[in-house]
């Protein structure tokens, strides 16, 4: 159990602007990006300082961010969620203080946690600008030999940092984790009453970011319903996830879906009302069924069998437009196994 009171001010500050940086951008999860723009804002602390030593900015970092991302038109969040990443880097920060016998988790001990990590946004963007960990450590001892460290948190604080690090203990503590593989960051979806938050009992990050953007792309065209044809277009925009490479190994694209989709499909009228979203029988079955076929194997379900399980005949608006693009369910369930093989498919 992670004894917060160890936070600085500093790491604390970074928290709150992290959970800014995600409502400011409409996003409905705080990300290792949300926390790499928080260290650089609170420009007092060390990570802060090692940064701007190795020439990385707010500014362009910001901008490569939002290239990567984009913003939602709207946010629909009523709690912004950290994401498995971000609990990650709170794992490594407090390895990094305890590893250099420090007492208190410093910004620059997130600084470490988001490079260690390795796979976020964050750890990406700072590589390509040339804050490697190497480099970042190095600074760090150059920077500590000549600065005090940052006071320690007061006894008994308990502001918005303090709040959402107990929440994030809450969620590393009491979420299972999927066997092996890397757990990618959900992607940014619909909160207040989800449709597809009931189909998320062992289903993998990855898995559940594509039903949330399922349930996105239904709300956007003004479909109560949600079914395989929006999951279809979730999992191909949830694009960490397996199911986005298997369907780029078919050469298909969100544009070719959609396209497909008014071939085969009448347009569906826009609901009257804005009654609460609903989740489609075949959607539904489709997700038991993936979930049984990755319980057969002892794992969570993955957006591979998520997939797999659309692409069945009788599934939906999912498998006729895949069929409409020459993509049958064999053929993809074998496609599954050549371009994922035994790696989980999230």
């Amino acid at each position: 159990m992670y004894p917060f009171e160890r936070f600085t001010q500093d790491s604390k500050r970074v928290l709150t602007f992290a959970q800014d940086e995600a409502e400011k951008s409409h996003h409905s999860y705080i990300g290792t990006e949300h926390v790499l723009l928080g260290l650089l804002r609170e420009s007092d602390g060390l990570g802060a300082k090692v940064l701007g030593s190795l020439g990385v900015e707010i500014e362009h970092v910001r901008a490569t961010i939002e290239s990567v991302l984009g913003r939602n038109e709207r946010i629909f969040a009523q709690q912004i969620i950290p994401t498995s990443r971000v609990k990650k880097v709170v794992e490594f920060a407090f390895a990094e203080a305890k590893r250099e016998g420090d007492h208190h988790v410093g910004t620059e001990h997130l600084l470490l946690g988001l490079l260690i990590e390795g796979e976020g946004i964050a750890a990406h963007v700072l590589e390509d600008l040339g804050a490697t960990l190497d480099r970042v450590r190095e600074q760090i001892a150059s920077l500590k030999a000549h600065e005090l460290r940052p006071a320690p948190p007061q006894p008994g604080q308990e502001d918005d940092p303090w709040t959402l690090l107990r929440r994030l203990h809450d969620q590393l503590h009491t979420s299972p984790r999927p066997r092996g593989g890397r757990v990618p960051w959900p992607a940014p979806r619909p909160e207040g009453p989800s449709a597809t938050a009931a189909l998320h009992v062992r289903v993998g990050a990855a898995a559940r970011s594509a039903l949330a953007l399922a349930e996105e792309e239904a709300i956007r065209v003004g479909e109560r319903q949600v079914d395989t044809y929006h999951l279809l277009l979730g999992l191909l925009r949830q694009q960490e996830g397996g199911a986005a490479r298997v369907l780029e190994q078919l050469d298909v694209d969100l544009n070719r879906v959609r396209a497909a989709a008014s071939a085969v499909d009448r347009p569906l009228a826009p609901a009257a009302d804005a009654g609460p979203v609903r989740i489609g029988s075949d959607l539904l079955g489709a997700v038991r069924t993936a979930q049984e076929s990755a319980d057969s194997e002892g794992r969570w379900c993955e957006t591979g069998d998520l997939l797999v399980a659309i692409s069945k005949p009788g599934s939906g608006r999912a498998t006729e437009i895949l069929g409409h693009l020459g993509v049958v369910h064999l053929k993809l369930k074998e496609q599954v196994m050549l371009v994922l093989g035994d790696e989980p498919a999230g």
